[in-house]
């Protein structure tokens, strides 16, 4: 059976509605944005990041307008069930040497990819080889190259190599927002042409033409999918954008489509460091003083409109007020754990030993602390007294922590509008932070 008649197949189709399902069923939003159409028609070796495990290849099976045949890790074939899923939906096993502790021979895996790739056939490969916890892209190894380049030797003429970018909004919650960013494809036999001399035998065995093409799949993943620094960056950078993209919005108070946002973000990821840390300072300096007045930039900016900036701050005031009594109860109740807690982090060690420290202190101290308090409560009032105890007793603690952090964020803000030499009011200066904010994102 050919590619083309295997896709119009009924259990092709079956296959197709099942993961589009699931694909609804568990994310909120998926946006897919093609800046040109994806091919159909001709063979297609896509290549995508690998962020979301086996998250990833379930969105792309339900998203992609053919199904492709995906190739992973032979190791999953032996889970029970999971085999004959992979079996059953056409997928493509690749043999590793480190799972095997053993050398291995792929002859089989690259002659099913090449029959997949005949007569305008459809594979799914994730290029870095391993899942990423990072927001950057992995090194990206040679198995795409040589596959598409293996393929092409074997007769495959017309191969298109589509780069797709996956970004989550978070991997590991469900009914969260996905984009799909697809790359312009990249046209193998243009690629030969240009970077091989006419008389040269192309195979997957010559190493320069793989090297090449390897570093062009590189290029074009980098620029579709995600690849920042660090978290830090990859949150600035994805928050710059959303302030700079809201002023154009129609309603500048609703939320920037995730897609969108993230596109930008990706484009200013691929700026100069100097740039790149310009953007990021400005956001974390308008951040501090959205988070001393408890609002966002949506809000804010809907105020700063429309002059009700000393209403946010007012009613800032009014929330301070009226914590004030749960934070007078929780700071009685809690100044001991809060103290071994302080104590603890000005111990001269490593910070992974405080990372490690600190949470363990924390929770015995204010466990062994609230467990007394109930207790007592159980004993001089009965169990009712106790359970009243238990719910209100992480709420004080809540209460302390949002006033300290409001408070000390509220001070900073103050103190930098008081700053001698600066008659500027504070809703001014939150304002040309703002505008600093939009001019270094679209400036850049």
């Amino acid at each position: 059976m050919s590619e083309t008649e295997r896709r119009g197949s009924t259990k092709d189709r079956f296959i197709e509605k099942v993961f589009a399902f699931l694909t609804r069923s568990l994310y909120r939003e998926v946006d897919v944005y093609a800046p040109v159409p994806i091919p159909s028609g001709s063979p297609q070796l896509n290549v995508a990041n690998h962020f979301g495990g086996v998250s990833d290849a379930l969105l792309l099976l339900g998203v992609l307008p053919d199904r492709p045949g995906i190739v992973a890790r032979d190791v999953i074939w032996n889970v029970p069930v999971v085999g004959r899923l992979m079996n059953w939906i056409g997928a493509i096993p690749v043999h590793k040497p480190e799972d095997h502790n053993s050398p291995t021979s792929n002859d089989e895996m690259f002659a099913s990819c090449y029959g997949a790739l005949d007569n305008a056939g459809n594979i799914l490969i994730f290029p870095e080889g391993v899942t990423r916890n990072e927001p950057s892209i992995a090194t990206v190894k040679t198995g795409a190259a040589r596959i598409a380049i293996g393929a092409r030797a074997h007769g495959v003429a017309g191969i298109q190599i589509v780069p797709l970018g996956i970004h989550y909004e978070d991997k590991a919650a469900l009914r969260s927002r996905v984009f799909i960013n697809v790359g312009v494809p990249l046209d193998l036999d243009e690629l030969i042409a240009e970077q091989t001399p006419a008389a040269t035998e192309v195979t997957a065995s010559n190493r320069a033409a793989v090297d090449a093409l390897t570093d062009d799949i590189d290029v074009a993943l980098r620029r579709a999918a995600p690849d920042f620094k660090d978290w830090s960056e990859a949150g600035r950078l994805a928050t710059g954008a959303s302030i700079a993209l809201r002023g154009q919005l129609d309603d500048p108070a609703s939320e920037v489509p995730f897609g969108l946002r993230n596109r930008l973000a990706n484009t200013l990821a691929d700026l100069p460091d100097k740039q790149r840390a310009k953007i990021c300072a400005s956001v974390q300096d308008y951040q501090s003083d959205l988070d001393a007045i408890g609002t966002t930039d949506a809000v804010l900016h809907a105020h700063l409109r429309t002059g009700g900036f000393l209403r946010t701050l007012v009613w800032q005031l009014i929330i301070g007020i009226c914590l004030l009594p749960f934070v007078a109860v929780g700071i009685a109740v809690n100044v001991i754990p809060f103290l071994l807690v302080k104590a603890v982090g000005r111990l001269r060690v490593a910070p992974s030993m405080h990372s490690t420290i600190k949470p363990v202190v924390a929770a015995l101290a204010f466990g062994i602390t609230w467990g007394i308090v109930i207790w007592r409560a159980i004993a001089a009032f009965g169990w009712a007294a106790g359970g009243v105890a238990f719910i209100l007793l992480p709420v004080y603690l809540a209460a302390v922590v949002l006033f300290v952090e409001r408070f000390t964020l509220m001070l900073r803000a103050y103190r930098r509008w008081r700053a001698p030499g600066d008659p500027q009011t504070f809703s001014e200066q939150i304002a040309e932070r703002r505008t600093a904010v939009v001019e270094a994102v679209l400036g850049s």
